[in-house]
């Protein structure tokens, strides 16, 4: 036990501050010892617990003067890196972030191609894994990908001249070209807005451009 935790010790020494890891990543062995280890780890101080099997070593803030905790986006990208799957914001998550609505999700859902499960966090947060087809999570371009799903959860009736208006705010460094492959990915009445906003976007930049 005391050479198993002193390897366990070892190999979080060698990580940086704030890596996110998990307790099968010290082999699968002797899950129960790995546990009881990272249990008195975490009562020193060392890690902590930030929910079912899911571990941080911290960083202290001398800015905020406390440690700095992830945040739910950063916690799902580990865990979809560790299982080898794709992720994507859902598409409240995605108005959120684009600043298309203030109303802030309860709960982070992301779409993977992985496996779908719910996840309650030490600290109450949960973050949701919903499988999803995999055209949702083939977008190169990761701001018309979170665009497309936002636009999806509006629906068409809900694309109004504001929300047109905040879309084009975001689309004005983006080429219709380098994005082409990615719009047609998405649903036909999205394929068509989007166009209309970049081309329109690309004419006032045009128009700039002559004036200057």
């Amino acid at each position: 036990m005391k050479s198993r935790a002193a390897a366990i010790r070892s190999q979080i020494q060698k990580m940086e501050m704030n890596t996110i890891f998990f307790a099968d990543d010290f082999g699968m062995e002797n899950r129960q010892a790995v546990r009881v280890i990272l249990s008195r780890l975490v009562k020193a101080e060392i890690v902590v617990r930030l929910g079912a099997g899911i571990y941080l070593k911290p960083r202290y803030s001398t800015l905020i003067h406390a440690r700095e905790y992830p945040s739910a986006q950063e916690i799902a990208k580990a865990i979809a890196q560790k299982e080898r799957a794709r992720i994507a914001v859902s598409g409240a998550d995605a108005l959120h972030q684009l600043g298309l609505s203030t109303q802030v999700p309860t709960r982070s859902v992301f779409l993977t191609d992985g496996s779908p499960r719910n996840i309650t966090l030490a600290d109450g947060r949960q973050i949701i894994f919903k499988h999803t087809a995999a055209k949702n999570l083939a977008y190169e371009n990761p701001l018309i990908g979170m665009i497309v799903l936002a636009m999806k959860e509006i629906g068409v009736n809900g694309i109004d001249a504001e929300t047109r208006h905040l879309l084009s705010r975001l689309l004005e460094s983006v080429s219709y070209d380098a994005v082409r492959s990615d719009i047609r990915l998405a649903p036909e009445w999205i394929q068509q807005e989007l166009r209309e906003l970049l081309q329109k976007s690309e004419e006032k930049s045009k128009k700039k451009s002559k004036e200057i």
